[in-house]
């Protein structure tokens, strides 16, 4: 290979299931790059932002990915700070969009005030939920944390932590390179105790030990690396405890908008509240996730009625 030669990335966009079943272990992994890019450069957010709402895709698609049904995972935050809301979503099968709405004002103060914690600093107080949508039930559930910690990752951990028994850690990756956004995400869960009926209570506490260690020692430069496979990553990590690969998820920017969503919800208004809405005769809809800009008349509206 010469020396000019450019080293082709590996596979992007996609969230990669395993297994240590020796260790009862179950986790994911997320690789993010041109899908992150895109929805991030979209609204020309500043990187403070920028960084923030992508730490938030990845833990939408990391958590969202176990989904076993037709649905949206949608993680939010809502808060007094510079950043007052962060949402992104996955809807099943890999359609990623975010969005997050700041005070450029307060960033500005933020960022040029001293802070070790970047959750306090930049989305102050407030909360994160994440919520489940199946289309098949029609049924919503949704899971509440305070802003606590040094990260939204934390924030996760702690909700897994008190709400749901379930011993789970995460760690994201976020950065920009070469002006692109890349990011890359890794969980590890301890499986349900009726999932582990064929290992002793003393074996799988020794698993999930060795599993958080090895866990902890991955780096951000390799959650992110444009060159290194998650399978690699896996094996790197893992190897001596026997990782079990499952099927790849693949990822897309892709926003659920659509002109049926948005007459949907205008045939819900009275002709009287359409023409208080409607300016020169139009009613304008933006989408804040893809900007997408969607425009009709009452008559429009009016006709879809019939």
């Amino acid at each position: 290979m010469g020396e000019n030669s450019e080293i082709a990335p590996v596979a992007d966009n996609l969230i990669q299931p395993f297994q240590m079943a020796e260790a009862g272990v179950r986790g994911r992994v997320v690789r993010l790059g041109s899908a992150l890019d895109s929805i991030l450069k979209r609204h020309d957010y500043p990187d403070t932002v920028a960084h923030m709402l992508g730490e938030g895709l990845v833990l939408a698609a990391v958590l969202g990915g176990a989904l076993k049904f037709d649905g949206i995972f949608t993680v939010q935050t809502k808060s007094d700070g510079p950043i007052g809301m962060i949402a992104a979503d996955l809807t099943t099968p890999g359609s990623l969009r975010g969005y997050a709405a700041f005070n450029e004002d307060m960033l500005r103060q933020a960022e040029k005030a001293g802070s070790d914690k970047s959750i306090k600093k930049y989305l102050g107080g407030g909360y994160a939920a994440f919520t489940i949508d199946s289309a098949d039930t029609g049924q919503r559930y949704q899971g509440i944390v305070d802003l606590e910690g040094d990260s939204l990752q934390s924030c996760m951990e702690n909700y897994f932590a008190r709400s749901e028994q379930l011993e789970t850690r995460l760690h994201v990756a976020v950065e920009k390179k070469n002006g692109k956004w890349r990011a890359g995400g890794l969980m590890i869960q301890r499986l349900p105790e009726e999932s582990l009926a064929e290992l002793k209570q003393e074996q799988a506490n020794e698993g999930w030990r060795n599993a958080e260690a090895l866990a902890a020692t991955v780096k951000p430069e390799e959650l992110t690396h444009p060159h290194l496979r998650a399978s690699e990553l896996l094996y790197r990590l893992f190897h001596e405890d026997g990782v079990w690969l499952y099927d790849v998820s693949e990822l897309q920017d892709k926003c659920s908008c659509s002109a049926e969503r948005v007459m949907k919800t205008l045939v819900s208004f009275s002709r009287e509240n359409l023409e208080e809405m409607a300016e020169d005769g139009e009613i304008g809809v933006d989408c804040q996730f893809c900007s997408t800009h969607y425009a009709y008349t009452v008559d429009d509206v009016e006709a879809a009625r019939e």
